[in-house]
């Protein structure tokens, strides 16, 4: 080879370098912006919360307004094979804990969960790990013990009710569900957050980034794909008018709105919010506001699955969402010293609870005049606008 041609090789290798290089770098930069690192944190609304004891992991809750009852879904995660269950939180007494939900069924290590009133009847779905085998949907309905006397609304489903167990949903495409959004007694959309199957796959999905996971229908008989390219799909919501189903993406940094034909449940997808947070569980208030929990360091959330000393922030967004326009801000910005590792905001009027994937409370906070729902007096009963 002769001197001008090794010359040209080395030219095209030290190139190649500088744009490995180049590509590598970049590669670290959207890493490191995708998971957080050095986000700053400015503590924002703490001040008027406090922590209630709750079962270990309360990572999912949902309020019913008719009962002004809130269903949480908690599993001690830190323990590996740990069950869980489902309990209930009185929202008229102040001094109220969460407290187990009679029913029948299977033994639960529940994850996401989801209440749908259809014609006067309350039906609760939850996601179910405790089988080795693979996840499965349980389905239950309420079923109140009080005596047939007296206006339901002015009892608590606490002192008044069970669950009846309905139903389990198991099938292949259920290979990493998070969380779920019922339509009906049987119907219902949930998340897969991973496409990999193994620890290893799914590592590599959260540092590269790469959109994976899928949203499935299951319309009482047979599930459908009805929405892939997910970045970590997580929360998901049916919008009360059934229009609407919106998905968020905890890698991806968004919440995707999909636009639902009711006859199939098919989605298309709409519009999206991008947050500068990981985006996890989603509740609709009764005036039609949504609530969504937010883990601004995704990096130190890793950490604090690990090891509960590592502090994970958590920030709570209030969006007033239009369909392609939307207004958010944060009502709750915390380091991780009050919360740790937050999943789910429920609010009812100026009363907030937040769930959180680990530990052992709630947080209870009173939101600043304008920033809570308006709240219907007394609670009735929404009309369903969907089949």
């Amino acid at each position: 080879m002769s001197a001008g041609a090794a010359g040209r090789e080395r030219s095209r290798l030290l190139i190649l370098l500088v744009l490995l290089g180049l590509a590598i770098g970049l590669l670290a930069m959207t890493v490191r912006d995708r998971l957080g690192y050095g986000r700053d944190i400015e503590p924002y609304g703490a001040d008027a919360c406090e922590r209630i004891p709750a079962p270990a992991g309360p990572e999912d809750l949902e309020i019913d307004e008719l009962l002004r009852v809130a269903f949480i879904s908690a599993t001690p995660r830190r323990e590996p094979g740990a069950l869980g269950d489902l309990y209930w939180l009185d929202l008229d007494d102040p001094d109220a804990l969460p407290v187990p939900i009679p029913r029948d069924g299977p033994e639960l290590a529940p994850h996401g969960l989801s209440l749908v009133r259809v014609d006067g009847e309350l039906y609760l779905h939850v996601i179910n790990h405790a089988d080795a085998a693979g996840s499965t949907v349980e389905q239950f309905r309420y079923v109140s013990t009080a005596a047939p006397t007296g206006r339901p609304e002015a009892r608590s489903g606490t002192e008044s009710g069970r669950l009846e167990h309905l139903a389990t949903v198991s099938d292949p495409a259920l290979f990493s569900p998070n969380d779920l959004a019922a339509v009906d007694a049987k119907r219902f959309y949930v998340t897969n957050d991973h496409g990999g199957r193994s620890p290893l796959l799914r590592g590599v999905e959260h540092v590269l980034g790469l959109r994976l996971g899928d949203v499935q229908y299951y319309d009482g008989q047979r599930f459908q794909t009805v929405a892939t390219g997910q970045g970590f799909a997580n929360g998901i919501l049916l919008t009360r008018s059934g229009h609407r189903v919106l998905v968020a993406e905890t890698v991806a940094g968004t919440v995707t709105s999909y636009l639902r034909d009711p006859a199939s449940g098919l989605l298309t997808g709409e519009s999206y919010m991008r947050f500068e947070t990981g985006p996890d569980n989603l509740t609709q208030a009764a005036d039609g506001s949504i609530w969504m929990v937010g883990h601004p360091r995704l990096v130190d959330f890793v950490a604090h699955a690990r090891n509960p000393e590592r502090l994970s922030p958590t920030d709570v967004y209030r969006i007033d969402f239009y369909g392609r326009t939307a207004d958010f801000g944060a009502v709750l910005v915390d380091d991780g010293s009050l919360i740790s590792g937050g999943s789910t905001a429920a609010v009812r009027g100026r009363q907030m609870w937040v769930g959180n994937v680990f530990d052992p409370y709630l947080l209870r906070c009173t939101l600043r005049p304008g920033a809570g729902s308006q709240v219907r007096a007394p609670a009735i009963e929404p009309t369903l606008s969907y089949q």
